[in-house]
């Protein structure tokens, strides 16, 4: 990204200094004299950062300001005036400024320091808008993420404790995938080995489900990619339909399924897998369109922690192993791990 800066000020040897402070920062810089310069300016190309002095003659540094605002909300402006005073100061950040600089400049560093700090106020900005776009196409499960993000445009503008909040939520996007809203590999691989970790440190219940769609690359040949996105879709919204809060839903890869049950002995979660091959036979097919029922069907395997392993490896090992005997054996079906 080019760094782009416009400087206003009716004083040539302002403009001069700030200019060439920015200029060694790498940044393009353009001057203009006056508030309507600046505005003409803006016309043919919008700036990210401004540095305006605060009176000047014809249209003041704080009506420029607002006139910015107003037209691009992004623009970072940052009020430069030898008549600085505190009232003069709440005002222009009430107004939108970014930051308030006393001139002349104790320390041209001090430029440097304010430059930097507003281009990464409108970085965040830009991208925070970037992503909530994403998140607009997203799934049902993913609308918190975008409330979060848009109770955060009021704060970004001024506030860096907004900074954490912002990376929670990149965080969450990081875990979640994309088609389905359901946990991704990434967050699974945490989440068993913690669980884990948990169930043997508390001699506690654990018990995982893996789930596999059926024929599922013919499905896809039969009826197309757009049909076979909607069949996982619909078999998530039956997984997350068919577990408690506590339990963990997570698209493994491609057209596997995993589901991670604390406190839940291998008998309970056999339970659960069946009542979830029986939701996805009776009603997915019907539920995306397709003309045969019986084409969409899974297979479930169930493994536990400490009847059938002793660690996170192991615990997958054997809930894939019983996948690969239900498939073996017919599919469409749950068969427990041994």
């Amino acid at each position: 990204m080019i760094k782009r800066a416009l400087v206003v000020d009716d004083e040539q040897s302002i403009r001069s200094i700030v200019s060439q402070v920015l200029t060694e920062e790498r940044y393009r810089v353009a001057e203009a004299t006056s508030g309507e310069e600046a505005i003409a300016a803006f016309a043919k190309e919008p700036f990210p950062l401004v540095f305006t002095d605060i009176r000047m003659g014809g249209m003041s540094g704080l009506e420029l300001l607002k006139n910015l605002k107003q037209a691009h909300p992004q623009t970072q402006v940052i009020i430069m005036t030898s008549h600085g005073t505190m009232d003069a100061a709440v005002t222009a950040l009430k107004a939108g400024a970014y930051d308030f600089l006393h001139k002349p400049f104790e320390d041209l560093e001090l430029v440097v320091s304010a430059a930097r700090r507003a281009m990464q106020s409108y970085e965040l900005v830009a991208e925070r808008e970037k992503l909530v776009d994403m998140l607009k196409s997203r799934n049902e499960a993913l609308q918190n993420i975008n409330k979060a993000f848009r109770a955060l445009t009021v704060t970004l503008k001024n506030k860096n404790a907004a900074l954490e909040n912002l990376n929670k939520a990149f965080q969450a996007l990081a875990i979640r995938d994309q088609l389905t809203g359901l946990f991704n590999r990434r967050y699974f691989d945490e989440a068993i080995n913690a669980e884990v970790t948990r169930a043997s440190r508390y001699g506690r219940d654990l018990s995982v489900i893996f789930i596999d769609v059926d024929f599922f690359k013919k499905y896809n040949d039969q009826y197309g990619h757009q049909h076979g996105d909607a069949v996982l879709k619909k078999i998530s919204q039956i997984v997350k339909a068919g577990i408690r809060e506590i339990d963990i839903a997570s698209r493994y890869g491609g057209e596997e399924f995993v589901v991670i049950l604390p406190e839940t002995p291998k008998a309970d979660a056999y339970t659960v897998a069946e009542k979830i091959r029986q939701m996805v036979e009776q009603t997915a097919a019907n539920a995306v369109g397709s003309k045969n029922a019986a084409t969409i069907t899974v297979s479930a395997g169930v493994a536990s922690l400490g009847q059938d392993s002793t660690n996170a490896h192991q615990l997958i090992a054997k809930a894939d192993q019983a996948v690969y005997e239900a498939k073996r054996t017919g599919r469409n079906a749950v068969r427990l791990a041994s």
